[in-house]
């Protein structure tokens, strides 16, 4: 079984720049707004999320807030993506794991992933 990462993003061409950077990971990547997220994480085995700061509907750190407060996703790891200067400090007080800059470079995104996908979700 591939690994899954649920990227909330409501650009479409950043979401097809970061699927593709990870599929050649063997990540399978599942893009939203938001909107459906929980449905998303009900019907999928989601081993990590990236989330941007800046939805066009709402504040990612406002997601990332209330999926830290669900019992049920509260332990998924979440990485922050945004051009905002004050990410990091955004990141911290929403409960992420991790932040990427916007712009950032394609080793960025993969060594963050890389780095907080669960170990043991890997497929063997």
């Amino acid at each position: 079984m591939r690994k899954k990462i649920l990227y909330i993003e409501d650009d479409p061409d950043m979401a097809d720049i970061v699927s593709e950077i990870m599929q050649f990971e063997e990540y399978d990547v599942i893009t939203d707004n938001g909107k459906a997220m929980y449905r998303l994480l009900k019907d999928n085995e989601i081993g990590l999320i990236l989330m941007d700061e800046g939805l066009s509907w709402c504040w990612g750190s406002s997601l990332c807030k209330e999926l830290r407060s669900n019992e049920a996703t509260a332990e998924i790891p979440i990485i922050m993506i945004s051009a905002v200067r004050e990410i990091d400090d955004i990141a911290q007080h929403c409960g992420a794991n991790a932040y990427i800059r916007k712009p950032f470079e394609i080793y960025d995104v993969i060594d963050a992933v890389n780095d907080f996908y669960p170990k043991d979700d890997f497929a063997v």
